[in-house]
């Protein structure tokens, strides 16, 4: 993948997460279970069911606490990617969109504050 077709993936996965931050974490939890599940049974002894794999999700998008560890290679990258991204997603569950699009705008005023300060700072020069 090239850096613009990953920008424009990391773009999109973040406009998906702020429409709806609980819809992203409800997805994944749910998502990331299944999948936890399906590279993990018959393979792993402490994932028989999808419960089982839906409390190691739940728990590994937080504190960690559970006393079951992907033990195959599809079921590690799928730890690390819910333990990478899981904290960010749990804790902006309750956001409200709104708000998001509201404080970046904020930001673009800034910035174009600040581009302008820059710009005159500059003609002075």
């Amino acid at each position: 993948m090239n850096a613009m077709a990953g920008t424009r993936v990391k773009s999109a996965l973040r406009s998906v997460v702020t429409s709806d931050p609980m819809g992203a974490l409800v997805t994944t939890v749910l998502g990331g279970s299944y999948l936890f599940f399906l590279a993990e049974r018959g393979a792993n002894e402490k994932v028989k069911t999808y419960w089982d794999a839906l409390v190691f999700v739940s728990t590994s998008l937080s504190v960690g606490y559970a006393n079951v560890f992907a033990v195959t290679p599809a079921g590690q990258a799928i730890a690390s990617a819910l333990m990478t991204l899981g904290p960010a997603l749990s804790s902006g569950a309750f956001d409200d969109p709104a708000e998001a699009e509201r404080a970046t705008r904020v930001q673009e005023k800034i910035l174009e504050k600040l581009e302008g300060i820059l710009d005159e700072l500059k003609s002075r020069a």
